[in-house]
Order: structure tokens, then sequence, then C-alpha cells
């Protein structure tokens, strides 16, 4: 009798410290659903572009690069592609374009930690003047009048386009489905955005992560 009870305070003890061991696993490596419920919208977003990004500008007739707080975003196929930009200019202030470079780099990071190959990020908006937002608003009943990519502080990444890097095609690593690649992402937003050093809302309807600077 003793020994079966021994054995069962034994299997106990077991169950209870693989347990603990998962709990501790989950607190390293979020699940990526629980990413998803970061829903930081405007009542967030905006009060940091104001604090951190430029004066909102009318229209696109001024030069960019004379304006001394915003920096030139360029595609760099290693790590990030920038979409055709209809309703927004590749401005960003310094430090929101740092946090993109960021991002990039450690969305690599993760891939190789992984054994996949290297993706491309897929950037699809960035600053937008005043007269961009307006119409934007005329075509898209979801875009707000009040946007903090007026303030070069918020940039778009795709969610559901991922580019595998062409110089890397017959390279090693596995291929992700894109499911898998967006909840990665998810994974390097959820750490910056644990530091405070970004503000993140999914929009499924765009099919993008809306993200803003917060410094």
């Amino acid at each position: 009798m003793n020994k079966l009870l021994w054995m069962a305070i034994a299997a106990v003890a077991l169950v209870a410290c693989n347990s603990e061991k998962a709990d501790e696993k989950k607190e390293i490596e979020p699940k990526a659903e629980k990413v998803f419920m970061y829903n930081d919208y405007n009542d967030v977003q905006i009060p940091a572009a104001e604090k951190y990004g430029i004066t909102p500008l009318e229209h696109r007739n001024v030069n960019f690069d004379s304006i001394q707080q915003l920096a030139k975003v360029e595609a760099d196929d290693s790590i990030l592609i920038i979409e055709p930009l209809t309703h927004s200019v590749p401005y960003l202030t310094h430090n929101a374009k740092a946090l993109l470079m960021e991002i990039a780099r450690n969305f690599q990071d993760s891939l190789a930690a992984r054994g996949a190959r290297p993706y491309c990020l897929h950037v699809t908006s960035m600053l937008r003047t005043l007269n961009d937002v307006r119409s934007l608003v005329k075509h898209n009943n979801n875009a707000s009048e009040t946007s903090a990519h007026s303030y070069g502080t918020t940039f778009d990444i795709a969610h559901n386009n991922f580019y595998p890097i062409p110089k890397f095609d017959k390279g090693p690593g596995k291929s992700l489905s894109n499911n898998e690649l967006k909840h990665l992402l998810g994974h390097v937003l959820y750490r910056l955005r644990m530091q405070k050093k970004c503000w993140v809302l999914i929009e499924e309807n765009q099919r993008c992560y809306h993200i803003t600077c917060n410094s």
C-alpha cells in the first residue's frame, strides 16, 4: 500500500513539474494568437505620433529631403521591399525608420533560428500628407480622417505577402507557409511592443500590421 501511495505522489509531482516548465516556455515564447489580441487603435497611436512625429503636411509639393525630421526609406532586397505607393511617400522619422529596420533584421534572425529560408518584408504604406488621407478616405470606407501616418511615425507591413529573397532561391532552409510567416512576424512585433518601442494594430481588412513608433 505504501509503495502504491509513493508512486501516486511521484506521478503527481512529475505532472506539476512538467506543467511549470510548460508555463515557463509560454512566458519565453508566447503563442501567436496572444499577439493578435493587441489592437492598439488611434487612442494610443495618435498621441505617440503627435509626441514624436512631424507637423502634418498639407500636400506633397514640398521637398521631403529638406525636412530634417524625416529620412527616406529605400528598399533593401535582402530584408524588405516597398510596394509602389499611391497614397503615401517613402519617408519616416529617423526613429521610425530605425524601428522598421530593426523589425526587418529581427524577422531574419527569427527565420534563421527556425532553419527557414530568408523572406523579405513587404512595406505597403508610410508617410501620408493630409491630402493623401482625404483622398484615401474617399476610396476606402475603413480609412480614418485622423491618421497616425500623417506624422511620419507610422508604417504598414503586409501580413499576407512575404517574398522569398531571390539570391537564396536554391540555398538552404525550409519554406514556410504564409500563415507561419504571419505568426512569426507577430512574435517579432510582440517582443518590441512589450519593450514599449511601438504600438501595433492588426488590420485584417487591409491585411497588414499597422505600426507606430513610440520614440
